[in-house]
């Protein structure tokens, strides 16, 4: 697809999901901003991005503070080049019933989940409204689109990504900028298998669930991802698309054996 030589910004890209869009899109020839939270994560998927031949910046910040969202979309374009793609992929997860959550936990998901999106997209569609020309992806969640229990902070934040982005899409359509949105399903990355653990959660029974008979891998969101950004998908926006293996189409009548 028509992606070489073009920059993308991937936001939570120090690991899991984050981390396999940003080397997929390497792989198509894109240069890509890393950004993390943590310095360390960032830095280290941009090595591993420059050691396997791409142009990659390490790009740490908080996405839910303004003034360090403004100098990474900066310090991306200065030193990489004009950004064709933005992933809006970073987020928090909080589980337990909405009885105990603290006021705390549902901040941090909607400062990082929802409001991360917004000032991420803001800063970059100022820079693609000029050139007409642009493509963002904003990674919610099938929890956004299905009901969850004991993930009320996460499912309502990650539904307003869903709407954030039809909204959006449609903003930006005479513009020539694209707005699409990706829900994953159970995917096997660190936060899923760290968090089910400490939940005491059986995986095996976990992906029972699932249809295709299996997790996703984080490249099964990364390759769609890529499709969204190429000249291929110029007249694909608005969408949300679940890639789950079924999941979010599922309710068994009974539990599966």
């Amino acid at each position: 697809m028509t992606l070489a030589g073009r920059v993308a910004l991937v936001t939570g890209a120090g690991r899991g999901i984050g981390k396999a869009i940003a080397h997929v899109l390497t792989a198509r020839g894109m240069a890509v901003g890393v950004n993390d939270g943590e310095k360390i994560s960032a830095e280290d998927t941009a090595e591993e991005l420059r050691r396997a031949g791409g142009r990659a910046l390490a790009l740490p910040a908080d996405i839910s503070r303004k003034a360090e969202v403004e100098a990474m979309v900066e310090r991306a374009e200065n030193e990489l080049g004009p950004l064709w793609l933005l992933v809006n992929n970073a987020g928090v997860f909080f589980s337990g019933p909405t009885v105990d959550m603290s006021e705390e936990a549902w901040d941090r998901a909607f400062e990082v989940d929802a409001k991360g999106v917004f000032l991420c997209s803001q800063a970059v569609i100022r820079r693609m409204l000029p050139r007409r020309a642009g493509r963002i992806v904003n990674v919610s969640s099938i929890a956004g689109i299905i009901v969850r229990t004991n993930q009320i902070a996460y499912c309502a934040a990650k539904a307003a990504v869903v709407h954030f982005s039809r909204c959006l899409a449609v903003e930006l359509a005479p513009h020539g900028i694209t707005v699409n949105c990706l829900c994953p399903g159970m995917t096997r990355t660190p936060m899923l298998v760290e968090g089910a653990r400490e939940r005491g959660m059986d995986l095996a029974e976990m992906v029972r669930l699932i249809p295709a008979g299996r997790m996703a891998e984080p490249e099964d969101h990364a390759h769609l991802v890529a499709y969204f950004a190429s000249d291929e998908a110029a007249h694909v926006t608005g969408q949300v698309v679940a890639v789950d293996g079924g999941q979010s189409q599922y309710l068994p009548l009974v539990r599966p054996k």
